[in-house]
């Protein structure tokens, strides 16, 4: 059971993420018209990396290693007609393994593909949660706390 639910048009989820480097580039998924990193919900019971190395493996065929946590952040937002209330955690990753990963990926089940692109190009992008951005352009040794409402 993810942990995440809904009361009439009110909805929290607890996500997690991952910023995976391959020459420079950052993983994307693409979602309808906009980008977002690699991740999904969290199971109960689960911990956010845990929940983390499952989606990308599910997902993207890719077993990761978790170098660190780079943010948690308090995400709020209309999603058409619901509300939301998020709590994302953001992990800076590497690939578990020296197999080449492709720069574009296709998941057919989920109907999502993944793209490598650099920071340059991210800029055009409509990312989504677009505060994520500054967090990429500034990976610190201090974990951030963000905001975004």
């Amino acid at each position: 059971m993810y942990i995440n639910f809904k009361h009439d048009h009110k909805c929290f989820n607890l996500r997690v993420s991952s910023v995976i480097n391959k020459d420079d580039k950052i993983l994307f998924s693409r979602d309808n018209d906009f980008y977002t990193l690699p991740g999904g919900r969290v199971f109960f019971g689960e911990t956010t990396e845990n929940a983390l190395k499952r989606t990308i493996l599910n997902d993207l065929n890719i077993k990761i290693k978790i170098v660190k946590l780079l943010s948690i952040n308090e995400n709020f937002f209309d999603y058409g007609v619901d509300e939301y209330h998020e709590l994302l955690f953001v992990y800076l990753c590497e690939i578990d393994n020296d197999e080449e990963i492709a720069d574009e990926i296709v998941n057919t089940k989920k109907d999502k593909s993944y793209h490598f692109i650099t920071m340059k190009e991210i800029l055009n992008l409509n990312l989504k949660p677009e505060f994520l951005l500054s967090d990429l352009k500034n990976i610190s040794q201090d974990i951030m706390h963000n905001v975004n409402k």
